[in-house]
């Protein structure tokens, strides 16, 4: 499975230490890690994007990822859970992306899983203009994961949290 650390303008400056973190929530679980748009360096494979926003890294991403779910990761994710990582792909089933939702009802597009065969949408979304990842969410046949599953592996508003504006918490 491709893993996938998105890092968009509105993240702000991030570390190597932060991406580190969130790579080692995923390594377990992935055999290949890229991260889609300029980062620090680090041992993993760089991907320059064209548009610099969350969808469009997604857009690359499901792009490599083929016949196979991606696991997309917010580079700011404030807390990444390994063991939530290992219970979205443990629920994947058939659905075209598996999403975690927040204590709010909001889902958190930036910590899921989506299957290659939706990069052709979300690229189109991205030609249109579209910014926001759950407009992609629209499109496909999702798998909510409740807060209530959500909490099987901690605090669910600390769990989907990233840093600035964007956070659950």
């Amino acid at each position: 499975m491709l893993g996938a650390i998105v890092v968009a303008p509105e993240m702000g400056q991030l570390t190597a230490g932060q991406l580190q973190e969130v790579a080692g929530a995923a390594e377990p679980h992935i055999d290949r890690l890229v991260v889609c748009s300029d980062a620090p360096s680090g041992p993993w494979e760089l991907r320059a994007l064209e548009h610099a926003t969350a969808l469009a890294a997604i857009a690359d991403a499901l792009g490599l990822a083929g016949d196979e779910h991606a696991l997309i990761l917010a580079a700011d994710l404030r807390n990444p859970s390994s063991e939530l990582i290992r219970y979205l792909i443990h629920v994947r089933g058939s659905h075209e992306a598996i999403v975690p939702i927040a204590p709010d009802g909001r889902p958190q597009p930036l910590l899921a899983l989506y299957h290659g065969r939706c990069a052709r949408r979300a690229a189109g979304l991205v030609a249109a203009g579209e910014r926001r990842p759950e407009a992609l969410l629209e499109l496909l046949s999702v798998r909510s994961v409740t807060s209530e599953e959500v909490a099987k592996f901690g605090d669910p508003g600390r769990l989907l949290a990233r840093t600035g504006d964007h956070s659950f918490m």
